[in-house]
């Protein structure tokens, strides 16, 4: 028979295991590392894994909000290269009406909406839930300038996870933390839905 134990010493529980794991220097790099690939190619956040360090370790949440950034910057040039290396090849398809999904109207649309407001959209794309590798990627696409995505992104990402971990470093609670990593993936879910529409 299984015993009940009380929410607040699941919690106390929790807090003991996210601690134990999250606060060794290997857990800092796997979650630089999935920073970068969150940029590219991962569909899950990484807001919950910086939560859980800063979590473990408060006293570095200044630092590990900014390599997690950096990191996230890095992958993001990557998916930036990835757009802009294959753009003629995707033009070359959009033109021949070998992508029945997206037509060549519909992709001269978003080429427009990124030479007037590219910079507004990266900056959006950093900052908000929405998926970054999907702005990183259509911004090399539809070669939005390296510089200008540089700043964007950096200005974004590092306002994002400086705000996300000065929020944990200041409550500090695996209550908090709970909700807190609910809400993105909650957040998530919705900008896929409505970019899916």
């Amino acid at each position: 028979m299984l015993k009940w134990i009380p929410f607040s010493n699941k919690l106390k529980h929790l807090a003991f295991f996210i601690q134990q794991k999250a606060s060794s220097r290997e857990a800092r790099m796997g979650l630089y590392f999935f920073s970068a690939l969150e940029s590219i190619i991962i569909p899950i956040p990484t807001d919950p894994l910086m939560a859980a360090c800063v979590y473990a370790t408060p006293k570095r949440w200044w630092q590990i909000a900014f390599l997690t950034a950096s990191y996230s910057v890095l992958g993001g040039l990557i998916g930036w290269g990835i757009g802009w290396f294959f753009g003629d090849f995707i033009s070359f398809l959009l033109k021949n009406n070998m992508i029945p999904f997206l037509s060549s109207e519909k992709f001269n649309d978003v080429t427009d909406a990124f030479s007037k407001h590219g910079l507004l959209i990266v900056l959006l794309g950093a900052f908000t839930p929405l998926p970054f590798k999907i702005v990183t990627v259509t911004a090399g696409l539809f070669k939005f300038g390296f510089v200008q995505f540089l700043v964007a992104a950096l200005i974004g990402r590092t306002v994002r996870f400086l705000l996300v971990a000065g929020l944990v470093k200041y409550h500090n609670s695996p209550k908090f933390l709970i909700f807190f990593s609910c809400s993105i993936g909650l957040l998530i879910t919705l900008s896929y839905v409505i970019i899916g529409y």
